[in-house]
């Protein structure tokens, strides 16, 4: 009996932006951080924002990245303005 077919791992399928930039930040933290809260982080603080911490902490020299990122992302609060 071939059990090969039954080992692999099926990546998910990515609907969004946003979908793809949790997947990136939740393998390159080896799985540290639940998805959702991922996405949740996502969706209340912006893509951009989120794109920028998570790019500021991988290229950083500090050896603990996920509390770096964590910390980043905590510690700035994020108003939304009016445009009149």
């Amino acid at each position: 009996m071939d059990l090969k077919r039954y080992s692999k791992i099926r990546k998910p399928k990515v609907f969004s932006k946003d979908m793809d930039l949790a997947d990136q930040i939740y393998e390159y933290f080896k799985k540290k951080l639940d998805f959702p809260l991922i996405m949740k982080l996502i969706k209340t603080k912006g893509y951009q924002f989120i794109y920028e911490c998570f790019n500021e902490s991988r290229q950083s020299k500090f050896p603990h990245k996920l509390e770096l990122f964590l910390s980043l992302v905590g510690k700035t609060k994020i108003k939304w303005l009016n445009g009149k």
